[in-house]
């Protein structure tokens, strides 16, 4: 005998549903009050009571869909297919509804839950897809702990799964297939008419078949998060296929910021090396801004596209956003993990793009506080050219100079660390002292003073440099910067050359930065027959 369909359901203004009272109210406490509230406000009349009772949802999380879905579930009596990419609505839709274990065993909050505490047995593409699926759902996903749950489950497969071992070839355990698990791609949790509360155990649980066709001769069905070492010997007795330990940064890329930052702290939670935390943020950055309009062909060619100029603008302030998220998360990592060639492409695409100054700032803090690390080639930043290109050097000495005072700070932050160790005083030193990028030293000194030497030597010949610019970087480093002043003379005397109409003044102000003590017999010499030095 077919149920009458007396309850009318309106969703968002979606869509309109007609069902049976009595299928959905018994397990949903929302329309079940809605239903006496009805009742006692008299909305209706006695007649419309008796016919259709008219209920309207609004902010239902995920619509029409996943209302449609809830349906099906009360139907078939509390049965769903649930899996990784809907278990976050359900979970969502059912705390909307209020389908809690006080109306019927087995009801959809405590389904999906059951489902959600097997995310141990769910492969790494499992559970991304999980954390994608939470991205419509903010704040609720966050609220029922669902994000969480991922990002530590994430967290923990990445530090506790180091290799992959597998079974002989000619065993016909299956048991010892792989050691990473087979992933949910579905969960049927089924309950009969006389079945008590549904528990947490596994006996509940029945999986659909997984690998059918994996034959003996096969090992494992690799799991898409595990990268078998070229060199994996399968014939062996004792055989451990290592993977790359960073297999997990390439399913990560298309992450919201915030999710990304949610994962990040729970690496940094599980202690896993910064090196490797790292390269995960360096590739989203690197898929994400190609994505977002960034690339030098770009797809906007009409200027006068008004609809391509709004794209514009807005794929900037999202490469932005991106860009600065990703820089605050590497500033709190150590940042001598961050290779030095990517924090010089960071510092030139936050140029690019516009980015905030507290955002270039930590990115020249990372890079200044291990700038005895640099290369020439690191540091040959071309200027960003003026309207006014007559006052525009070629180089950006600015931000070299602005290197070489974070350089100096880190250097006397660690002077005083050293003065203070075994002191209370220690708690209290800036974070960037202490960690980050190793104590500097004096040779590391030394070793920023023959790079700024160079730097000098290369950007002289350049005739818009201005002496003062020259002058200010030549003695920004201390006397014990250099051991010779041989390579600072010859930075000046090819300055001198290419600025023949410099002032007797300006001449004098330049020279003040050797010192005579420090050149060799043959650079005395040559100071004593040069003409171009002021008397």
């Amino acid at each position: 005998m077919s149920l009458p369909c007396d309850l009318e359901v309106n969703v968002n203004d979606e869509q309109t549903f007609l069902l049976s009272q009595k299928i959905l109210l018994p397990r949903c406490g929302r329309l079940m009050r809605e239903y006496w509230r009805n009742l006692k406000a008299g909305t209706q009349s006695k007649c419309e009571r008796a016919a259709v009772l008219r209920i309207f949802l609004d902010d239902m999380p995920g619509g029409s869909r996943a209302f449609e879905q809830v349906a099906r579930f009360c139907y078939k009596r509390c049965w769903i297919e649930v899996r990784p990419d809907n278990v976050a609505l359900l979970r969502s839709v059912a705390e909307y509804l209020e389908m809690t274990e006080e109306f019927g065993a087995g009801n959809l909050i405590e389904y999906t839950e059951v489902f959600l505490s097997t995310i141990s047995n769910w492969s790494w593409k499992d559970i991304i897809t999980l954390l994608h699926s939470c991205e419509t759902l903010l704040p609720l996903a966050e609220k029922f702990g669902i994000i969480q749950l991922c990002v530590d489950s994430l967290a923990l497969k990445a530090k506790s799964h180091d290799y992959c071992t597998f079974s002989s070839p000619n065993s016909n355990d299956s048991s010892n297939a792989c050691s990473m698990s087979a992933s949910p791609k579905s969960l049927s949790l089924n309950q009969t008419s006389g079945s008590s509360k549904l528990g947490r155990d596994s006996s509940h649980l029945s999986y659909l078949s997984l690998n059918a066709n994996r034959s003996p001769s096969s090992p494992c069905s690799l799991d898409p998060c595990c990268t078998i070492s070229p060199h994996c010997n399968l014939n062996s007795r004792n055989h451990h296929c290592h993977f790359k330990q960073n297999w997990w940064c390439e399913d990560m890329s298309s992450l919201s910021t915030y999710m990304m930052e949610r994962l990040i702290l729970a690496l940094e939670t599980y202690s896993i090396e910064h090196k490797y935390i790292a390269n995960i943020l360096l590739k989203y950055l690197e898929a994400s801004l190609p994505l977002l309009g960034y690339s030098p062909l770009s797809v906007i060619s009409e200027a006068g596209d008004m609809n391509g100029k709004r794209f514009k603008d807005y794929s900037q302030r999202v490469q932005r956003e991106v860009l600065q998220t990703v820089v605050c998360l590497l500033y709190r990592l150590d940042w001598i993990a961050i290779p030095m060639k990517s924090l010089f492409e960071l510092r030139r695409v936050s140029t690019v793009i516009g980015a905030s100054h507290s955002c270039k700032g930590q990115v020249e803090e990372m890079i200044g506080s291990q700038l005895h690390m640099a290369t020439l080639d690191n540091i040959l930043v071309p200027r960003v050219k003026h309207r006014d290109r007559r006052y525009s050097c070629l180089y950006d000495v600015d931000l070299v100079l602005r290197l070489v005072r974070c350089f100096l700070r880190v250097k006397a932050t660690k002077d005083l660390q050293a003065k203070t160790e075994g002191s209370n005083d220690i708690e209290v030193l800036p974070k960037m002292a202490i960690g980050y990028g190793g104590s500097v030293q004096s040779n590391q000194l030394e070793t920023v003073g023959i790079l700024i030497d160079k730097y000098l030597t290369e950007i002289a010949p350049d005739s818009l440099l201005k002496a003062s610019k020259f002058s200010e970087l030549a003695e920004a480093l201390p006397s014990n910067a250099r051991e010779t002043h041989d390579g600072l003379y010859r930075a000046l005397d090819i300055y001198l050359q290419a600025h023949p109409s410099i002032s007797k003044k300006d001449a004098s102000q330049i020279c003040k930065a050797i010192d005579l003590a420090k050149l060799s017999f043959e650079a005395c010499k040559h100071v004593m027959q040069n003409p171009r030095i002021p008397a």
